[in-house]
């Protein structure tokens, strides 16, 4: 399937065009997803536009904070970014590119910079690990802050790879989905050559839907509580300190101050790091940086506390910036105020 985009002015123009003449401000684009040259040249003007425009548009996942800063500027209010999975091991199965920790740190910056990502955690893909629905069933007490997916099977439609090679991966395709044969009256042959969704079994017997309740059930609890839940990890700086307050639903109560290294540490984790990577920032701006070990001690605590994610080496900071803006800047900061006491250096503010 080729890709095809116009030029931004073009599309600017049609926009602006169309709200002049319809007295609408609400767009939702039919992209397929969003040219990546859009970003960069698309949004600047509508955001010169000066109009007060709420735009939906699909996208990838792996976006930087910048250019999520750029969707909401412009009044793009909405994507749904092709996340799909919190399971690198899944994300792999499916050549997504990206990482559950770049889909995480994802849904994190919109909720921290206000777009809204409507996305799908999918399961039924062939060759999936089973356990991995536990994993992440026990990861989404971490997340109820930000907002929640749809569960769904995936869908085998015509063009994909699971279409075209489906014996290649272990599918059979049944026919089209039941719903087709009463929008055309043609014969079953007719139909399957009309159709784009169709319906599937696995060679191997498999039926997911017996290894991924518990994922289905943590999924329904986080949208239940999406309402109170939305933004309840979160942080705000200060001179020499950073405090986070923890109110997510289904976890305990729970408040921390971290200052000097400590929120250093926590503040190098926005986008993910691994401990080599976190040391060697403490050491730009001072000599006495604590050693790598210590390094590694604290941020495990971090994980253990559900306020960092882990995947290989990397920590991903959870908390989200309630001002919205979590530009790079160091606060000092120091102590975390957990059952376990840390080993990192305390300095007077």
């Amino acid at each position: 399937m080729l890709f095809r985009s116009r030029s931004a002015v073009t599309v600017a123009r049609e926009i602006l065009d169309l709200a002049a003449r319809y007295r609408v401000l609400n767009f939702a684009a039919v992209d397929d997803i969003i040219d990546l040259a859009h970003i960069r040249d698309l949004l600047p003007l509508l955001k010169e536009s000066g109009c007060d425009l709420q735009i939906f548009y699909e996208t990838k996942a792996n976006l930087n904070k910048d250019q999520i800063r750029a969707f909401h500027d412009a009044g793009v209010t909405e994507i749904q970014p092709g996340i799909e999975s919190l399971s690198t091991p899944i994300l792999r199965l499916m050549r997504k590119g990206v990482t559950a920790l770049n889909n995480i740190r994802l849904l994190k910056w919109c909720a921290e910079i206000g777009v809204e990502p409507q996305w799908n955690l999918l399961y039924g893909f062939p060759d999936e690990p089973p356990e991995e629905y536990d994993r992440m069933a026990d990861l989404i007490p971490s997340l109820v802050h930000l907002d929640p997916p749809l569960f769904r099977p995936i869908q085998i439609q015509r063009f994909s790879p699971y279409f075209e090679r489906a014996a290649d991966f272990g599918i059979e395709i049944v026919g089209p989905m039941p719903y087709y044969r009463f929008l055309y009256p043609v014969p079953p042959p007719s139909l399957s050559n009309l159709v784009y969704d169709f319906q599937h079994r696995y060679r191997d017997g498999r039926d997911p839907s017996s290894y991924t309740q518990r994922l289905k059930e943590a999924t329904d609890r986080w949208r239940e509580s999406a309402a109170s839940g939305l933004k309840s990890l979160s942080y705000r700086r200060g001179p020499g300190f950073l405090i986070v307050n923890d109110r997510r639903p289904g976890l305990e109560e729970a408040d921390y101050e971290f200052e000097d290294v400590e929120a250093k540490i926590y503040l190098a984790c926005d986008a993910g790091a691994t401990v080599e990577r976190i040391r060697s920032l403490l050491l730009v701006e001072d000599d006495g940086a604590p050693e790598t070990d210590e390094i590694q001690e604290f941020v495990d605590d971090l994980v253990s506390a559900r306020l960092m994610y882990r995947e290989g080496n990397s920590y991903l900071s959870l908390a989200i910036a309630e001002t919205g803006d979590t530009s790079a800047g160091g606060s000092r900061p120091a102590e975390l105020r957990t059952s376990a006491e840390s080993s990192l250096p305390t300095v007077a503010a």
